[in-house]
């Protein structure tokens, strides 16, 4: 994919996403003033352990989905290929939901939810998993206007049902978020696999002719079992820490800020949307352009870093629009931002374990990482509490982004000036520590501006880059205009 149409679907991707960014900004605080930080925890929890169960049941399937995407270009060796990889998880899910259901029916293990909870979950999390699969054939086929209508319509659907619930209802608030969650998704699925409908027709068996190596796939994915099971346990290692120290209500408090975090996600989404399955169909044509990624590296830094610094800014703006019941929000918000910073600029570097198919080092990187946040939440979440929780992740995503970085390199070296980006680090963990702890003043606004400056002057280079890039595509808008 050349820098034009890169920019054509970034362009798309970023337009749904800010829609969808503007659509969180409205609704958000809306839900927050209806529903108590207790409910709205424990619909945290909800989701956070279909995530996990999601994880695990992918077998890391959809990870080699990217992988081996690209290997040909028929399409019915990509048919076969999705076939291949959503077989598997699809069968599992079906044996254990029929197990847990019979479990709970003959009370033979005690589960502590109400049976029509239960259902949805188990009805959740299926969608989420074909939803999975669904999703990344989207993404690597450059469809970027469905990824986006999509991504919008997931908001949609659940801020109409939701909200309409509640006032008509005006009870049993969690299992209406539950509900609400889990008919959005449905109908997005259903929508998705629709407009895809040739390659989900499993049916019409036109593929035989394809050969897939499932051992091939699974020697892939394999390792991914246990590197997404840590990896969600690390990515949820907060939550959980909080729900055993702390009250439900601070779970919900601390789950209302991430869902502030996600509006980052009008670049992280957008980004790691195309740069994972663009970065692999690269390698495969020119394996020995290594500029590529390191403009990528560079630029995506200086983007995410000016961005989290600038909400780091306006942070108690953001913890007013949730409530007065919130406000402990814009002390708990400075250290998320490293999770979307972090893991996003870790895309770039992780090359070399994606391109040699190392996918048992991502074990080491998901072991790490999750261990520095169960060691960190355990000490600190008692003292301080969502403060902590918040520190403690944000830490560790520098070590995740610090694990994936230093194992890609010992396959697939790139120079990324690694100095200058652990400096600027540094700075930023500082300015977020001041945020964490104090409240907001002239001195803010000052080591905001020192920290740009920071910024600017050790990425001048790139910015300049940027910046010239960007002038180009104006003025290739505008002469074409005049033409």
């Amino acid at each position: 994919m050349n820098s034009k149409n890169f920019l054509k679907h970034f362009t798309v991707i970023g337009l749904g996403t800010i829609i969808n960014m503007l659509l969180g900004l409205i609704t958000t605080p809306i839900i927050t003033r209806i529903v108590n930080p207790n409910e709205y925890g424990q619909l945290s929890i909800f989701t956070m352990y279909s995530n996990i169960a999601v994880m695990t049941l992918c077998l890391g399937l959809d990870q080699a989905l990217i992988r081996f995407y690209y290997d040909k270009k028929d399409e019915a060796y990509k048919k076969k290929l999705l076939h291949s990889c959503v077989k598997i998880p699809f069968s599992i899910f079906l044996i254990l939901s029929i197990i847990v259901i019979f479990l709970y029916c003959l009370k033979i293990v005690k589960i502590n939810i109400s049976f029509i909870i239960l259902v949805l979950f188990l009805l959740y999390t299926l969608t989420q998993l074909i939803y999975r699969f669904s999703l990344i054939v989207i993404r690597l086929e450059y469809n970027s206007k469905l990824y986006s209508l999509l991504n919008i319509l997931l908001k949609i659907f659940y801020i109409v049902i939701v909200i309409s619930l509640l006032m008509i209802i005006k009870s049993n608030y969690f299992e209406i978020l539950v509900l609400s969650t889990t008919i959005s998704a449905i109908i997005c699925l259903v929508i998705s696999i629709f407009s895809q409908r040739k390659k989900w027709n499993f049916f019409k068996k036109d593929y035989f002719r394809e050969n897939i190596k499932m051992n091939e796939l699974l020697k892939y994915s394999l390792p991914f079992i246990f590197t997404m099971g840590v990896t969600t346990l690390f990515q949820a290692i907060d939550k959980i820490s909080l729900s055993i120290f702390c009250e439900y209500s601070d779970v919900g408090i601390y789950a209302s800020t991430m869902s502030l975090v996600h509006i980052f996600a009008i670049v992280q989404t957008t980004f790691n949307t195309l740069w994972a399955p663009m970065s692999v169909e690269h390698y495969t044509k020119n394996p020995e352009d290594k500029t590529f990624y390191k403009k990528g590296n560079q630029y995506i830094t200086v983007i995410m870093f000016f961005i989290g610094l600038s909400l780091m800014l306006v942070k108690d703006i953001f913890a007013i629009l949730l409530g007065e019941k919130y406000r402990l929000a814009a002390y708990i918000f400075p250290f998320l931002i490293f999770t979307p910073i972090m893991y996003t600029i870790s895309e770039t570097t992780v090359n070399g374990l994606v391109f040699y198919k190392k996918s048992k080092m991502q074990v080491l990187v998901a072991v790490g990482a999750c261990l520095s946040n169960i060691i960190g939440n355990v000490i600190l979440v008692p003292i301080i509490g969502c403060k902590g929780a918040a520190i403690s992740t944000g830490l560790s995503y520098i070590i995740f982004f610090s694990l994936r970085t230093f194992l890609s390199n010992k396959y697939y070296y790139i120079d990324f000036k690694l100095k200058k980006f652990y400096f600027l680090t540094l700075i930023v963990v500082l300015y977020a520590l001041y945020n964490t702890f104090i409240k907001f003043n002239i001195l803010t606004i000052i080591f905001y501006f020192l920290c740009i400056t920071i910024l600017v002057c050790l990425y001048f280079d790139s910015i300049k880059e940027m910046i010239n890039h960007v002038k180009k595509i104006i003025f290739r808008k505008e002469d074409k205009i005049n033409d």
